[in-house]
């Protein structure tokens, strides 16, 4: 199979990664846990949306994926009733994967785990996003009938040089113990053989069918950027990278009426063009005529008060 692109995925048990330096080491793309359960029940991977925004910041295709204990149609829907919220606002391109490996599914029965993932990836399906499954050669063979399953993407997980699993497959975890520059620790490492954005935009799955933010102008806004690596964008999307804006002020025409993708969006104005940009705290900032007059303000009674002291 040809390949189409070098990829990671990763959860809370990389802690915080560099997504640039990630980018930099030759990654395309991630695939990002959004939880799974414990002891303690259902949760969210308390590091998915950061990982989700950081990889897109840096350009990498982004996807998600869960980890299921379901031995039920009602766990199935209790799960993807949580992950399904965290997913909202969100744009993906490549799919959302049920994770079906746990040692404790097993004796669950094969047809009735195959109904399960299916039912699974049929939810997500009528929700909007475009949905695959992903285990182990071994637990296939063993515990699930693929065939039945050959109709979504397979992510494969095989640490043999070769895969053992004859099927078909659209991507191929092959390590577990990977160096990646950005990341600490070891990460696993996975080629595509798949684009999905294609499908996944002429279905509208993954938020692809919003065409961006609701948006309103503004007056006497400007985007102010103070960091080196503010991406600009020809739409709000962060595959539509333009380029890195220069530390400066640029005139704001809009700006967003809520949050998209996870972020407050602008259309601005540079070098005769009107580009898009999300606001990033730690790197640009929007400050109005008010603003600055209030700003003013405030530096002034301080100056008096330390005067005032002084006497």
């Amino acid at each position: 199979m040809a390949l189409f692109q070098n990829g990671i995925d990763v959860s809370r048990y990389q802690g915080s990664i560099n997504w640039p330096q990630v980018a930099a080491g030759g990654q395309q793309f991630a695939i990002i846990r959004l939880g799974s359960s414990n002891n303690g029940g259902l949760y969210v991977d308390p590091y998915f949306l950061q990982n989700v925004n950081g990889a897109h910041a840096a350009g990498l295709r982004v996807g998600a994926y869960y980890y299921t204990y379901a031995r039920s149609q009602s766990a199935v829907a209790d799960e993807l009733s949580l992950f399904l919220n965290v997913l909202e606002g969100l744009q993906l391109e490549y799919p959302v994967f049920v994770d079906v490996e746990d040692s404790s599914l097993t004796s669950v029965g094969r047809a009735q785990l195959t109904n399960l993932v299916r039912y699974a990836m049929d939810i997500l399906y009528q929700r909007g996003w475009y949905a695959g499954w992903y285990s182990y050669t071994n637990f296939i063979l063993s515990y699930l009938n693929a065939a039945e399953l050959a109709e979504y993407p397979l992510w494969l997980a095989d640490y043999r040089s070769q895969p053992g699993y004859t099927g078909t497959y659209s991507m191929w975890q092959y390590s577990a113990t990977g160096n990646v520059s950005g990341v600490t620790g070891a990460c696993d490492l996975n080629y595509s053989y798949q684009d999905f954005l294609p499908a996944i935009r002429a279905g509208n799955f993954n938020g692809y069918g919003s065409s961006g933010p609701d948006m309103e102008p503004v007056d006497g806004t400007q985007l102010i950027v103070f960091g080196a690596q503010t991406e600009y964008f020809y739409t709000a999307n962060f595959n539509d990278v333009v380029g890195y804006l220069p530390v400066g002020r640029y005139p704001v025409l809009q700006k967003s009426t809520a949050k998209f993708n996870g972020y407050d969006w602008v259309i601005f104005r540079y070098q005769g063009g009107e580009y898009w940009t999300a606001i990033l705290g730690d790197r640009n900032r929007l400050e109005t005529t008010g603003t600055c007059q209030v700003e003013l303000a405030e530096a002034r009674a301080k100056i008096d008060a330390a005067k005032a002291a002084l006497e």
